[in-house]
C-alpha cells in the first residue's frame, strides 16, 4: 500500500509529511493561480528537493499544453506527471506522453457513475497510473473537492485496470481504512482532508500522520 499527500505548498510541510511515512508527494504547478496550492515551478523545485531521496514527487497540473508541461517538468525535475484536467483527449495525452519523454503519467479519472469505468478503460492505455477522484458539475478540474464518490465503481475499476490505481475523493484519517476495505486500491491519496482546519495548503502534521497509520494498518488486515 502506497501513500500519496497532496497538495503540499511548502518545505517544512513537505519534510514533516515525509516523515510521516508518505511514499508519493504531491505539489500544484504552475496553474496560473487556478487553485489555492498552486506553486511556481522554482518553488515546486525547492519543495521537491528536499523530498525526492525518499519519496516519488508528482507534479499536477489543470494543463494540456505539451511545451509548457515539458519546460515546468525540466525545472521541477518531478518523475510523474499528474493531469487533472477534466477533458483529455487522447490525442493530447500522446503528444504529452511524446514531449515529456520518460516522465511517468498519472491520469485522472472521474468517477462520477458507472461511465467512469469506461473512461478509465481508455485512459489506463495510455497511463502509468489511474487516479480515481471525485468532482462537481461546475468545475473542469478532476479532484481537490473533499468529497467522496462511489468506491464500488472505483473497486471496479481497480479489479481491471492494467496500470496502478491511486484512489482519491475525500479521503480522510476517518474514512480512509474503510475505502481501503472496499476498493484495494494500489494507493491512497489525502488532500484537503489533512490540512489545518480553513488553511488550505497547510498540512496538519497530526492528521497526516493519523492518515498513513490508519492506510497501512488497513491494508495489513485485508
Amino acid at each position: 500500500m502506497k501513500v500519496q499527500i497532496y497538495a503540499l505548498t511548502n518545505v517544512p510541510d513537505a519534510v514533516d509529511t515525509l516523515d510521516a511515512g508518505a511514499d508519493l508527494i504531491g505539489v500544484a504547478v504552475d496553474n496560473d493561480g487556478r487553485v489555492v496550492e498552486d506553486c511556481t515551478p522554482e518553488h515546486a523545485r525547492e519543495i521537491f528537493a528536499a523530498v525526492e531521496h525518499k519519496a516519488a514527487c508528482v507534479a499536477l497540473s489543470l494543463g494540456l499544453d505539451a511545451e509548457r508541461l515539458a519546460r515546468m517538468l525540466q525545472i521541477t525535475r518531478a518523475p510523474v506527471l499528474h493531469l487533472a484536467a477534466r477533458d483529455l483527449p487522447a490525442d493530447a495525452i500522446e503528444r504529452i506522453r511524446k514531449r515529456i519523454g520518460g516522465v511517468k503519467l498519472m491520469l485522472a479519472v472521474l468517477v462520477d457513475g458507472p461511465g467512469a469505468i469506461e473512461v478509465a478503460r481508455e485512459r489506463a492505455r495510455l497511463a502509468d497510473y489511474l487516479i480515481l477522484d471525485s468532482g462537481s458539475t461546475t468545475n473542469p478540474i478532476t479532484g481537490a473537492t473533499g468529497q467522496t464518490h462511489d468506491w464500488n465503481v472505483s473497486a471496479r475499476i481497480v479489479a481491471e485496470s492494467p496500470v496502478p490505481v491511486v484512489l482519491a475523493g475525500g479521503l480522510s484519517p476517518e474514512n480512509v481504512a474503510e475505502a481501503i476495505g472496499v476498493v484495494r486500491p494500489w494507493a491512497v491519496d489525502s488532500f484537503t482532508r489533512t490540512d489545518r482546519p480553513g488553511q488550505r495548503g497547510i498540512k496538519d502534521p497530526e492528521r497526516v500522520r493519523a492518515f498513513v497509520r490508519n492506510a497501512r494498518a488497513a491494508w495489513s488486515a485485508l
